[in-house]
């Protein structure tokens, strides 16, 4: 059999790994309940930036890919207990009519608050990972497994014919957490604060309920369970509850493990066009491998039958 090489240069795969990664979009929508309050989210992002080195041990690695964050849009729906003060009425002596107090209830919606936030502006992601390139066969006359979970990702459509595709396999990957800074707190905060006081009437009826319940702040704290650090807590929500630290980890290994190959080599791979009434002329590829160094990486098959 004849043998193939083919060498790709650090730059050149720096520049195929940029288009690839462009191609990424995170997008996710969902919602919790907890108790007296839900919570939801309607996120979307891209990725920028990021240095990819190719390394003497054989593997490449990834620093500081940005996540930016198209849409960071959070909800959250407060159900309050009910508050009524007032009502009653004093019996007087006849013929004087009795005295009926007015009352007035608020918080009596389900939810009586709901508030939705865009926080994109304010929030930053990186990701960072070491990988390897690994050969998988495509092989056409095989069905796709169902369900196919690379359906939503796959930036082409699977070739109709046989495949060398070379994939980057991360081995560990690293997301930032969501950490949110104390202006994004006290944004959440000043509009849960501002949409549960619009709720309450005003005059006699406002000053009554407020000495009630005392801080309006204090009250949608105790409601949420949260401390005073209101930003450690939507950082918790954003980490834990919801999960998308997780998703977003998950995404990215099955985005470019095995979704999206970098490369890809056609079997048999065309040498010669059709011409002139003449068949094109392929040549079949067996064995290929990938390996990398710091300067490069490297493709070798055997070519023939």
């Amino acid at each position: 059999m004849a043998h193939m090489t083919i060498a790709v240069s650090e730059g050149v795969f720096r520049r195929s790994f940029d288009l690839l990664k462009r191609n990424l979009i995170i997008e996710r929508a969902d919602s919790m309940s907890f108790g007296s309050f839900t919570a939801g989210y309607d996120v979307k992002a891209h990725l920028e930036g990021g240095s990819i080195d190719l390394r003497n041990d054989g593997t490449l690695q990834l620093r500081e890919l940005d996540v930016r964050w198209d849409r960071l849009r959070l909800t959250l729906g407060l159900d309050l207990p009910e508050l009524c003060v007032g009502g009653g009425c004093v019996d007087m002596p006849w013929p004087i009519p009795d005295i009926c107090l007015p009352r007035v209830c608020v918080f009596s919606g389900d939810p009586d608050v709901s508030i939705s936030t865009d926080l994109a502006a304010f929030v930053a992601q990186e990701i960072s990972f070491t990988a390897r390139l690994v050969v998988r066969y495509f092989d056409a006359s095989l069905p796709l497994p169902s369900p196919d979970l690379c359906a939503p990702l796959r930036i082409e459509p699977l070739p109709d014919h046989n495949q060398w595709r070379i994939h980057i396999d991360p081995e560990t990957i690293d997301v930032d957490l969501f950490d949110f800074p104390d202006i994004v707190g006290n944004l959440v905060e000043d509009a849960l604060t501002g949409a549960v006081t619009a709720l309450i009437p005003g005059g006699w009826v406002r000053d009554l309920i407020l000495a009630i319940i005392g801080s309006v702040a204090d009250l949608i704290r105790a409601l949420l369970d949260i401390p005073d650090e209101i930003e450690e807590w939507l950082s918790d929500l954003f980490n834990v509850s919801f999960g998308l630290l997780d998703f977003i980890g998950t995404l990215v290994l099955d985005f470019f493990s095995r979704c999206n190959p970098i490369y890809q080599v056609d079997d048999p791979l065309e040498i010669m066009p059709a011409s002139n009434g003449l068949i094109p002329v392929r040549i079949p590829i067996r064995n290929l491998s990938v390996s990398v160094n710091d300067a490069e990486m490297v493709l070798q098959a055997d070519v023939g039958a």
